[in-house]
């Protein structure tokens, strides 16, 4: 019998897992939606009381604990790791199980990847409406309360990558619930802000801008990015998660937009999931590029980033380098004012 190197052996399990890639997904939507991770963080527990079904609990708990999920103590009880605490407990500001709600919602759709990386059509009719269409108003919070500690996660990198101190006003366009926007106000005590989104994420930003004592700096505009003026007067103007969302037709529109709004000399911010030039990932950028796929969007290489910035009438682009979960891309839009 051949030997298999230590190395091919690895590579075979990783398909394994790959293979595997909807039943972890599908698992881990049960326990969010269960609340057994809360239960998990109250304290160590046996199978019997987490309430799990006795066929199905040595399976699920080995799952939870072989992903770093769970813990069991000498006496043969389960309890949280600390990652569960910081970002499974819905109650914790890192919270981000709100992506894994949307997956699970979204799984039936997912079937039809394959069509559409055949075709290199999206989904027919729906598009990015697919994504929300059956989410109830509980649903919609807990995915933005997932959305917005991602936001305030991707703020603190974000942040490490472009010095914000000299900016008076930023617009937040397409901002949700205000999670960068709220780091970077906490962060920046002169800056102000205005968060541009539907109106139907505006109850969820005012509260969240009002328990962190910010309304005095921050205010919410609603309105739609394709059918109605942005908010004028800005120095600084971020787009998170938003170009990756559409086609590049709609991406043109949304940055003439941006362009036409933001102050002469200000500088536009995008961040979001972005691919290596040489197409080697990362992981997650390529992994969610797929969802993008299927839904009309694309993740783009930084370059294309700056080709579309620069023609929407911006300059001065400038890159970080490429992310894990996201990379920076930056430019400015010519005539008065102080640069990146």
């Amino acid at each position: 019998m051949p030997v298999v190197s230590d190395d091919l052996e690895a590579a075979r399990l990783r398909i394994y897992a790959l293979q595997d890639g909807a039943m972890r997904a599908q698992a881990l939507a049960f326990c969010l939606r269960s609340g057994l991770f809360e239960r998990l963080a109250q304290g160590p527990a046996t199978a019997e009381e987490l309430g799990l079904e006795p066929r199905v609990a040595p399976t699920l708990l080995a799952f939870l604990t072989s992903q770093g999920l769970a813990e069991r103590d000498g006496l043969g009880r389960f309890r949280a790791t600390p990652a569960t605490e910081q970002f499974l407990v819905r109650s914790s500001p890192r919270f981000a199980g709100g992506r894994s709600l949307l997956l699970q919602g979204f799984h039936e759709r997912i079937g039809q990847l394959g069509e559409a990386l055949a075709s290199g059509k999206p989904l027919a009719d729906a598009g990015q409406a697919a994504m929300f269409g059956d989410f109830d108003e509980e649903d919609q919070r807990w995915f933005a309360e997932g959305m917005l500690a991602n936001a305030i996660a991707g703020a603190e990198h974000l942040m490490l990558e472009v010095d914000f101190g000299a900016f008076r006003r930023l617009l937040d366009v397409g901002g949700n619930s205000g999670g960068y926007t709220l780091a970077l106000l906490e962060a920046h005590p002169s800056l102000e802000a205005t968060i541009f989104d539907l109106p139907e994420v505006r109850a969820l930003a005012e509260e969240r801008v009002t328990e962190r004592r910010l309304e005095d700096r921050c205010r919410f505009v609603a309105g739609s990015f394709f059918d109605d003026p942005l908010p004028k007067w800005h120095d600084l103007l971020l787009l998170a998660n938003i170009l990756h969302d559409w086609e590049t037709a709609e991406c043109r529109r949304i940055l003439a937009a941006c362009h036409d709004a933001i102050e002469p000399g200000g500088t536009i911010v995008v961040v979001e999931p972005m691919l290596a030039e040489d197409l080697s990932g990362p992981d997650h950028a390529s992994v969610s590029g797929l969802t993008m796929a299927l839904l009309g969007g694309e993740n783009r290489t930084q370059s294309r980033i700056g080709e579309l910035l620069e023609g929407a009438g911006f300059d001065e682009v400038w890159q970080s380098a490429v992310g894990e979960q996201n990379s920076v891309v930056t430019a400015r839009k010519p005539g008065a004012g102080t640069p990146c």
